[in-house]
Parts: C-alpha cells; structure tokens; sequence
C-alpha cells in the first residue's frame, strides 16, 4: 500500500465515525428532547399523564423490542443498509410528529420513530468496530460517546428554549435538517458492505425475540402504574417467560439463528454485556430520583435542576475518549472496573447528600458518578465488540444497546419502586420527630438515599461481573482482527458455538 493510499484508508475511517456520530447525535437528542415538552403537549391536546406518556412508553418498548432483530440484519445484509433506512425512517417520523394532530396520532407515529431509532442504534457500534483497528477502536467508540454526551445535555435546554419561543412542534421539526445532512452524509462516507449470500436472517427467532422483549419492557415501564401484581403485568411476565423459552430453544436448534445464544460463552462478551446492564440499572436509579430530590426535595426550579444535573453529562463527555484511548493501549478490565467502583463510590456520596447541600455539593457527586461512567463505557463497549467474531458485529453491537436501554428501564422501574415503597414507611418514622411540614420532605429524601444505596449495591455486583472478562497481554489481539491466526479462530468459533465452515 502506498503512503496515499494508506492517507485515504485513514481518512476514510474518520469519515465513517462523523457519519455515525451524526446518528448517535439525533437518536440520543430526541430522547432527551421531548420529556420536557410532555406537560405542554398534554396542556394542548387536553389530555392526562396517563394517555400523554405514552408517547415515551411507544417510542422506548418499540425501540427496545426490534434492537437485537435489526442488529443480526445487519449481519446479514450490510449495516450501511441499516443505518441509512433507520435514517429515513426516523427523519420522515420526526416530520410526522410534528404534523400530529391529536394525542393517538402522535403516539402511533412515535412508533415509526422508535423503529428509525432501534435501526440507527443497532448497528453504529458496529459500524466503528468493522472500520476501526483494534488498536484505534476504544478511541474511536469514546470519541463517538462525545456525541451522545452533547445529545443528552442539549436535549433538556434545547427542548426548553423551543418551547418557549416557538411550539412543542418544533423538538420533532429540528430533526429534520440533521437527518437530511446525516442521511445525505453517511450515504457518501459510509463503506457499502457487501452481502453475504450465506448469511440467513431466521424470521421466526425475529419475531419470537421480538415479543419476548416486548413483554418484559412494557411490563417494567408499566409495572408501577398498572401494580406489579396486577393481572396485565403478570400476564406480561408470563408471556416473556414463555416466548422466551420458545425462542431459547428454537435458537439452539436453528443453523443460523437470529441470535447466537453461544456467543455468551465468551467471557468478555458475557461480562460485559453484564457489567453493562448493571451500570446503566444504577445510572438511572440516580438520573431518575435526582429531579426529585432537587425540585421537591430543595425545592430548586426545573430550569436550576437541569443545570444542577449536567455535570454528570459533562463529565462522561471529557473522559470517555481518554479512557478509550488508553484501552487500546492497556486493555479494558482495569479501566472497565475502575470505572464501577467510582460509580459505586458516587452513587454512595449522592446518599449522603440533604435538604441542606449546597449547589457545589451535589454538583462534585454527579461529576464523581459521570467520571466512573465515563472510564467504564468505551473500554466496555470495545471489549465487548472485540470478542467476537467479525460475521456477529451486527449482534454484538445490537446486544450492547439493548443492555444499555434495559438498563435504563430497570433503572428506572427500580428506582420508582423503592421510592414508593419506603417513603410511608420514613414518613411514619419521621412523625413527631419534626415539624409536620418537613415529614414528607425528609421521607422522600431518605428513601431516595435507599435507591442510592441499591445503586451503589448493583455497581459492586458489577465490578465483579467485570473482572471475570479476562485479561489479554496485548489489548490488540482480537476476536475481530482479520490477522489473527486460525488456531484463535477456531477456538472463538468453538466458543460461539459455530462449526467450523464457511458461512
């Protein structure tokens, strides 16, 4: 290869990652976006909380549902392919719900944007990892980390200043010109991939996982409202058991199947993939209860509670590409690790944290938690990619954010649950203690104290899902590097339960 040639390759591949940041970008701006434009959709439309949430419930089940589906299509038939429809169909649904005209319409086509959502999702990892070398790729997945970092702190403020100098239409309108420039963008840089004839995409494991995750995510979202007892929750958690189990054994027995079941006997993919969802179950248990501390609890405005909470943001924003960069250097279970223990340490100082807390107080603790996520999650995420084998990227990547987005369900399912459960309990310990006034203050201060203290729990547990990844001499031999020899081939076939052929 000569020198201009090796330029253009190297050039090339920072082309593919802003294509890809563009994507990780919008996705993750929307999300943030729109909880803070509910009470004025609600205001115009004329209706509750209870039919008003499910805007957020329809995009995040639906998203949630198809991430692993559309991650093994891309295995199949090129994750550029992917990319650019979740594109499109996430532009187009964006221009949709600005155009609703009731409350039904805009939750249907949150729907349509979930599934623009899901397919961007599920393949940008993916396409980082199939571009990037070993020794470049935890850069690379840090460096992407910026852009959704900037998603989800501008998404809040953005969300607001719209709404105050134009219309709540205007959180799905702004999506329009950056998918236009994505779609157009990630269509010139992006590599076409070419599809593999081999490949078999196994609709039945499709549709069966699909329902499957599903049932689990609409029973967790709801399970607070509707009672975890009720009979709609327990009929849901029965049918993902049971779907679950079919898919479970209908995967075993298919040659191809939608979900490599084997791959979760490597123990890098397996513990990070772990490690994963255990981090973002305590993430969201703070995210979740902090608004309620500080608004309710210290009784700051919105506006003043935004700002309080993007330290955290901020933080993860800053160190991520430094911790991916220096995983490719060292590895990634020292810095993996590290990252939950300061996570623990962080949800443990918020724990200690009162009505009297000063700004700077909570501001120090947030930034403590954003640190240990920040060096948790690239070197994770590259870990995790680099395990397995190139023809189950696609999966690979797809199952890193369904951890990430399960996390975030759990997180906030547990976090709400503990909050309802312990707060009459504090309240009726608290009565004759202190002054009437302050009973329900400090109840809901100590029982969000109880969720931190669960957070911090989960992250230890986490450190230990960590540490059984393994560790490598050199950070650059990997389950993804054409280069590797057969005798490591063969072994990760073995480990992912694929004879070996040619696929």
């Amino acid at each position: 290869m000569t020198v201009g040639q090796a330029n253009s390759v190297d050039n090339r591949k920072w082309l593919v990652l802003s294509a890809v940041s563009v994507g990780t970008f919008i996705s993750t701006l929307s999300g943030s976006i729109v909880n803070i434009s509910l009470p004025t959709i609600a205001h115009d439309f004329e209706v509750g909380i209870p039919e008003i949430e499910w805007i957020v419930v329809a995009y995040l089940v639906t998203a949630g549902s198809l991430l692993l589906t559309f991650g093994r299509l891309g295995d199949v038939i090129g994750y550029r392919r992917v990319y650019i429809g979740g594109f499109a169909v996430f532009t187009l649904a964006s221009v949709l719900c600005g155009l609703s005209l009731d409350v039904g319409q805009l939750t249907a086509v949150r729907v349509l944007q979930g599934i623009g959502f899901a397919m961007i999702q599920a393949v940008a990892p993916a396409l980082i990892a199939s571009t990037f070398a070993p020794s470049e790729r935890g850069k690379a997945l840090g460096l992407n980390v910026i852009s959704i970092s900037i998603g989800l702190t501008l998404g809040p403020t953005l969300g607001g200043i719209l709404i105050e100098w134009a219309s709540w239409r205007w959180i799905f309108f702004i999506n329009i010109p950056v998918g236009l420039f994505g779609l157009i963008w990630g269509w010139g840089v992006l590599p076409e991939g070419r599809r593999d004839t081999n490949q078999r995409f196994d609709v039945a494991g499709a549709v069966l996982i699909g329902i499957t995750l599903f049932s689990l995510l609409l029973a967790l979202v709801e399970g607070e409202d509707w009672g975890w007892g009720s009979p709609a929750v327990l009929g849901l958690l029965a049918v993902f058991a049971l779907v679950g189990t079919g898919f479970v054994v209908t995967e075993l027995r298919v040659h191809q199947p939608m979900f490599d079941l084997g791959l979760f006997a490597i123990r890098a993919f397996s513990a990070g993939n772990v490690s994963l969802l255990i981090a973002f179950i305590a993430l969201f248990v703070a995210t979740f209860l902090m608004p309620f501390f500080l608004q309710r609890g210290q009784a700051f405005s919105a506006l003043q509670a935004g700002l309080l909470l993007t330290p955290l943001s901020l933080t993860t924003l800053v160190v991520s590409p430094l911790s991916g960069a220096l995983s490719d250097r060292i590895g990634s279970r020292a810095l993996s690790t590290s990252g939950l223990a300061i996570m623990a340490l962080g949800s443990l100082s918020l724990a200690r944290i009162d009505a009297e807390t000063d700004g700077w107080g909570i501001l120090w603790r947030l930034a403590v938690l954003g640190l240990g996520l920040g060096l948790f999650s690239s070197p994770n995420n590259s870990s995790v990619l680099g395990s397995v084998p190139r023809s189950r990227l696609g999966t690979a990547s797809s199952t890193v954010a369904q951890m990430r987005i399960t996390g975030q369900v759990l997180g906030v399912a547990v976090g709400g649950a503990i909050l309802a459960s312990r707060i009459s309990d504090h309240a009726q310990d608290l009565a004759g203690e202190i002054p009437q006034q302050l009973v329900q203050r400090d109840a809901l201060i100590l029982s969000i104290h109880d969720a931190l203290y669960f957070a911090a729990g989960a992250c230890l547990i986490g450190v230990f899902a960590s540490l059984v990844r393994g560790s490598r001499g050199d950070p650059t031999e990997d389950a993804t590097t054409p280069e590797v020899s057969s005798g490591h081939n063969q072994r990760l076939l073995y480990l992912a339960g694929q004879p070996e052929r040619r696929e």
